[in-house]
Parts: C-alpha cells; sequence; structure tokens
C-alpha cells in the first residue's frame, strides 16, 4: 500500500556555528536558569523551537510568440535557471516562554548585518527529507545562505493565556542542491 505523506517527516536544524559566539554567551547564564537545566546551549534551544520550513515551489516564466495566424507559442527562455526560480525559504520557530529564542534570533540577525561582520554567507544549511518509517529519502542543501528578516513580535495585554504561537525567519540562498539518499 502507498502511503499519503506527513508534513512532519523532515530533519532541519542549524548548523552548531549558527549563533555567533558573542550572541550564545549573552543568552547562556539565562538558559541555565531554566527549570530541568535540559537545554543549556542556545543553538539547542533554536533547533528545538523549530516547527516548520517553507520552501517555494519552482515557476517559469515562458517566451510567448505570436504567429501571423493570431495563435501564441510558449517556449521555454533562454535564463539561467538559478535567475529564474525563487531562491528563498522560511524556517517557522514556535515562540517560547520569555520569548528568548526571538530574541537570540534577533541579535543573530543583527549581528550578521554588522559592518564588522567579514563573512559573507552563513554556513549551509540542510533540509532532510523522511520516509513514513523515518528513513532518510531526500537532502536538499541550501548553498550560501543569508538571513534576511524576521516577522514581527506582536505582544498584547489582553490575552494572558499561553498559546501556541510562532514566528519566522526568512533566508535567501545562492545555489539549491538536492540529493537522493536512497541506495
Amino acid at each position: 500500500m502507498i502511503l499519503n505523506s506527513r508534513n512532519n517527516l523532515f530533519n532541519f536544524k542549524f548548523p552548531r556555528k549558527f549563533i555567533p559566539e558573542e550572541v550564545a554567551e549573552k543568552y547562556k547564564k539565562y538558559l541555565n536558569r531554566v527549570p530541568g537545566n535540559l537545554i543549556t546551549e542556545p543553538i539547542d534551544f533554536i533547533n528545538y523551537s523549530i516547527q516548520g520550513i517553507g520552501v517555494p515551489g519552482l515557476s517559469f516564466d515562458p517566451i510567448t510568440q505570436a504567429s501571423n495566424d493570431g495563435t501564441t507559442t510558449y517556449h521555454r527562455g533562454s535564463i539561467p535557471i538559478q535567475n529564474t526560480v525563487e531562491r528563498q525559504f522560511t524556517v517557522e520557530l514556535q515562540l517560547l516562554d520569555g520569548y528568548i529564542n526571538y530574541w537570540i534570533m534577533q541579535d543573530t540577525l543583527l549581528y550578521y548585518y554588522a559592518k564588522q561582520t567579514k563573512k559573507p554567507f552563513l554556513d549551509d544549511l540542510k533540509l532532510q527529507i523522511l520516509d513514513g518509517e523515518g528513513i532518510h529519502v531526500m537532502s536538499a542543501v541550501f548553498e550560501k545562505p543569508i538571513m534576511n528578516s524576521i516577522t514581527e513580535l506582536e505582544l498584547n495585554m489582553s490575552s494572558n493565556i499561553a498559546e501556541f504561537n510562532t514566528f519566522t525567519i526568512n533566508f535567501y540562498y545562492n545555489k539549491f542542491n538536492l540529493k537522493l539518499e536512497i541506495d
């Protein structure tokens, strides 16, 4: 029997060096205060809060050619594929107590856009797709990504119950590689 796909069969984690040491040190003291001391490294805290990843579909604008009889013919364009594909993706994270993961990601974004930061790109980011049995089927590697934006944080005094809320980080990448992992 062929099973339907499930949207939670993926593995995406930021690399260990994603959060700069200057930013990580700033939040370690707070994380050590969290009851249970389960997570003490900011990168683990961020990876724990990942809820989803959005990869845009592919779309190419065809070249149209009108012939003398009034009909239109569509052709593939000659623009390189990398210049026609929208090269961005989003990562959705759950807002955790104290919004700490939001502040960590905001500080990380500000760090990467600071003038003193020399590194032009982040380390490659890897998305692994799994099948229904948890077997690694495909890898999608986003090469030379840059962190672009973080959604706004909406706070409201009229809402005083703990809810499942998320925020989104937007990335652009320069190259996308798919690798089939099935032997």
